[in-house]
């Protein structure tokens, strides 16, 4: 007899976050995402979000979204196999329909999505949310590390990351052209 799987919908997901869990989905199983964050990984995520929000908004190329927003990378709203959340993420203009249902997930992959490694994560569930979001059609994801204050860029279309220190300068120009950005922006704790 052949196992039947329960379908995990949006439905379901919206009902868990009423209850304040973090939740994604993995090859159609709910899982119980990783939240632990200190405060150097807001710090990371504001001062990305603090950079590329005026950026993107002067130079009209889409929406950025921190930390909660929920992509469905495979399937649909009323059957789940792939929902992530990443810490910070990029939609280009004109990839949300004017229908959307802002009460919702979007379904798709953004352009971008950024992890931040938080105490707890491992290698491999970290690369795992990175292949996942190119695998569903993301353009770049960007893995920090704040421990070695480095930033890691998946490009779907490169075979390794390129791997940015501190004093360096990140290639935004595939997604935010002429943009400066070097990695130490992101760790800059001292408020304005």
């Amino acid at each position: 007899m052949e196992k039947v799987e329960a379908a995990i919908t949006l439905a379901d997901l919206q009902r868990l976050d009423a209850e304040e869990r973090w939740v994604e989905v993995v090859d159609g199983e709910i899982v119980e995402s990783e939240h632990d964050v200190t405060f150097l990984h807001l710090i990371i995520i504001q001062n990305l979000y603090d950079i590329l929000k005026p950026f993107v908004t002067v130079h009209q190329l889409g929406r950025i979204f921190m930390d909660g927003a929920r992509f469905i990378l495979q399937g649909t709203p009323k059957r789940i196999r792939k929902a992530r959340r990443p810490d910070l993420s990029f939609l280009r203009k004109g990839r949300i329909s004017e229908d959307f249902d802002w009460s919702g997930d979007f379904v798709g992959a953004p352009d971008l999505a950024v992890e931040v490694a938080s105490p707890g994560q491992t290698t491999a569930i970290l690369l795992g949310k990175i292949a996942d979001y190119l695998r569903a059609g993301s353009e770049e994801a960007w893995l920090i590390y704040p421990q070695h204050q480095q930033l890691h860029q998946f490009r779907r279309d490169a075979e390794i990351p390129i791997i940015y220190n501190y004093d360096e300068v990140v290639d935004t120009s595939a997604l935010f052209p002429n943009l400066t950005l070097t990695v130490k922006d992101l760790f800059v704790t001292e408020s304005e």
